[in-house]
């Protein structure tokens, strides 16, 4: 028996063992599972999405999405004013066109977006929020804060003759100014919208009997638009709150250097500059001689021959740039080939040089280097107002109907009164 005993208090131990080992081990796979719970949560606690940062802004970038904004909201301006029952018809009809005209160089001037639904007429393009009565909005395309140039007030801007023409005044201006800083593309961009809405400001105070306030655009000065003085000294710039860069030092070389005391036979400045002067240098002398015999085929020759100063004295100015620059002055040709076709409409002939003229300035925007930008910008603000003087149609970016020039290369001169004849 006492064997028996014995065997027996043997097997309840055993039992008793394995009991307590199934509970340890099921106490550690609770303790590792807690673990890893933990584990878990510290890592998500630790590995979060980070936040988005605000885009900055480049000068150019910021000087399109201030265009764009300004555009659309002058363009809602424009329709409402336009729809008064009690505007004068031609009044109205030049809104409207001021209107489209807008339109089409905010969509030119536009940065790249995601893709997505198409705006309605009225609303942001970004945020589809109505725009109101006047078309502005208190957002920019982006959905970022308007800055400086939409404000922080969310009243609607005026939608009359007067106040409409006022922002195209103001929108002409500024676009010329940041032509001068924008990137080469934009640039050209940038300048024929400011030359479009120069002439819309032009033809409305004309219909309702107000001064625009714009200056002769013979009379810009590179120095002026360079330096932001003259007629560009109070316009708005992009300040820290639209989240752009701060403005790069605006180039010092838009008036002409004086020339050194002694050229050592060696041109200075760039290659791409030195050819655009001389080009355009040659446009300006055939354009000069071109006037001038129309001059002699036109019974009333006195505008011929005030236009055959006004591309003399450009000319010469040319001459003074690359004299600066080292560049040996060429002799002028005593004249160029007339061919039959311009002896037949010297006035369609010279209207088509100063067309090619506003193409072969509006190129050169986007070829010469900072130091010239500003003498390019002016220099293609005269030509296309000279061209719509002319006759030439009004398209909304006036220059651009043709293929941008090399972005390597000086555009080449215009076609001479030969190549009209």
């Amino acid at each position: 028996m006492g064997r028996a005993e014995t065997e027996r208090q043997r097997a309840g131990g055993g039992r008793r063992g394995s009991r307590a080992g199934r509970l340890a081990r099921r106490f550690l796979g609770l303790v590792a599972l807690f673990a890893v719970m933990l584990l878990v949560v510290g890592v998500g606690l630790v590995v979060r999405s980070p936040e988005p940062q605000e885009r900055v802004y480049s000068v150019s970038e910021q000087a399109q999405l201030d265009a764009e904004l300004r555009y659309r909201s002058a363009a809602g301006q424009a329709r409402v004013a336009a729809a008064a029952p009690a505007l004068d018809p031609e009044a109205a009809a030049e809104l409207a066109a001021a209107a489209a005209d807008l339109d089409e160089q905010a969509d030119a001037v536009a940065l790249p977006r995601s893709p997505g639904p198409t705006a309605e007429p009225g609303t942001d393009p970004a945020t589809g929020a109505a725009t109101g009565a006047a078309g502005a909005s208190a957002q920019s395309p982006t959905g970022s804060p308007a800055g400086s140039t939409a404000g922080s007030s969310a009243a609607p801007a005026p939608a009359d003759g007067p106040a409409v023409l006022t922002a195209l005044r103001d929108s002409a201006l500024r676009s010329l100014r940041d032509a001068n800083r924008a990137d080469p593309g934009p640039g050209r961009v940038l300048a024929a919208a400011g030359v479009n809405q120069w002439r819309h400001a032009l033809r409305l105070g004309d219909t309702l009997g107000v001064d625009p306030g714009l200056p002769s655009p013979g009379a810009l000065s590179a120095v002026d638009l360079a330096a932001g003085t003259g007629p560009f000294a109070d316009l708005p710039t992009p300040d820290a709150s639209t989240g752009a860069e701060p403005l790069a030092a605006l180039p010092t070389g838009s008036a002409p250097p004086e020339a050194p005391a002694e050229c050592a036979g060696t041109p200075l400045g760039p290659d791409a500059d030195r050819q655009a002067l001389l080009h355009a240098r040659t446009a300006e002398d055939e354009a000069r001689y071109a006037y001038e015999v129309a001059a002699a085929l036109l019974p009333e020759p006195a505008r011929a021959l005030e236009s055959a100063s006004v591309h003399r004295s450009a000319a010469e100015a040319v001459t003074d740039r690359l004299t600066a620059l080292c560049v040996p002055e060429a002799p002028t040709a005593t004249g160029y080939a007339i061919g039959p076709d311009f002896r037949a409409d010297p006035v369609a002939a010279t209207r088509a040089i100063e067309q090619a003229h506003t193409e072969f300035y509006a190129g050169l925007i986007a070829t010469v280097g900072p130091d010239a930008r500003a003498w390019a910008v002016v220099s293609f603000s005269a030509a296309a107002q000279r061209s719509l003087d002319a006759g030439t149609p009004l398209d909304a970016l006036p220059g651009l109907a043709t293929a941008p020039a090399p972005p390597t290369a000086p555009a080449t001169a215009p076609p001479t009164a030969d190549s009209h004849g």
